[in-house]
């Protein structure tokens, strides 16, 4: 097995570029992508035009065909690779990447968080910490506007984002790729913010068992009311949102440790390993040992 060191993602330094452009796009190009699983303080775009074998997001795994298009919020870990399974390379890869920074240009900050026309945008960048593959007829405008970032610079290639953030951020064409994290989104709402506190504590305390009457009665609700609200605000019931952290924090494992995945699934859990091995090939489509072998393979 690959040391442990390796399979953590790196924190990536910013582009040289940065220093002169405010948003940086490149054309990469080669036998792979020049990358290992990594993280870093800009958002990012990119599209693989060509070439590559997977990309890890998050905790996803997901084979590479090309057009894939995916939006990253700040400090997401996330790998291009372009190796089989046999190790060796695949064809050359090409690809279009955008970096920029969260808050470029004021769009985040805090005093227009509450200005209605960007609100759109603000829910955009922060369903981005999941990932968000594009799809769909928004890819192609999308993968236009990228396309003519690559020819200009300065605010020529500012506007044109913002073209393109606008767009994105009316799409329905946009799909998270990780699992929901414990955390939701901020809101002013009380009950907003009681699920909040039962997420956090969902992913505080994912190993021991967990009930819905135990949450519901966290924050003063009956059952059936309470499994109604925390989906309306999650997506997901109960069970399934317990089984996403779980496997969440299984993945880690996977990669971060030498456990058995018989020592993972008590862990992180599940009442035993074929419910662990269940939940993973439903989440992720593959057996928890062939998730650790693709994340590790190319480190």
């Amino acid at each position: 097995m690959v040391p442990q060191q390796l399979m953590k993602p790196i924190s990536e330094m910013p582009s040289p570029l940065v220093r002169s452009e405010p948003v940086v796009c490149e054309l990469v190009t080669g036998a792979d992508f020049g990358c290992v699983l990594h993280h870093h303080p800009q958002c990012e775009i990119t599209i693989v035009r060509k070439g590559g074998t997977v990309r890890v997001v998050g905790d996803k795994i997901t084979e590479l065909a090309a057009g894939d298009m995916v939006f990253l919020g700040p400090n997401v870990p996330h790998d291009y690779r372009n190796s089989t399974d046999e190790g060796k390379l695949g064809l050359p890869v090409e690809a279009i990447v955008v970096q920029f920074d969260v808050d470029l240009p004021g769009m985040m900050h805090s005093d227009v968080h509450d200005l209605p026309s960007l609100q759109p945008v603000e829910r955009l960048l922060k369903r981005a910490s999941h990932g968000l593959e594009v799809v769909g007829h928004t890819r192609e405008v999308a993968t236009a506007f990228v396309e003519q970032m690559l020819e200009v610079q300065g605010m020529k290639r500012v506007i044109l984002l913002l073209q393109l953030i606008d767009l994105l951020a009316d799409s329905t064409e946009t799909v998270e790729i990780c699992a929901l994290p414990a955390e939701q989104e901020p809101s002013s709402s009380i009950l907003a913010d009681r699920i909040s506190t039962v997420c956090a504590y969902i992913d505080s305390f994912y190993a021991e068992p967990i009930y819905v009457e135990q949450l519901a009665t966290m924050i003063g609700l009956g059952k059936s009311a309470f499994s109604r609200l925390f989906k309306k605000r999650t997506g997901r019931s109960v069970p399934q949102f317990v089984n996403g952290v779980r496997v969440a924090h299984a993945c880690r494992l996977l990669v971060d440790t030498d456990l058995t995945v018989s020592q993972i699934s008590r862990e992180c859990g599940f009442v035993s390993p074929a419910h662990f091995q269940r939940q993973f090939r439903e989440q992720q489509q593959c057996s928890p040992l062939a998730y650790r072998a693709k994340i590790c393979q190319t480190q």
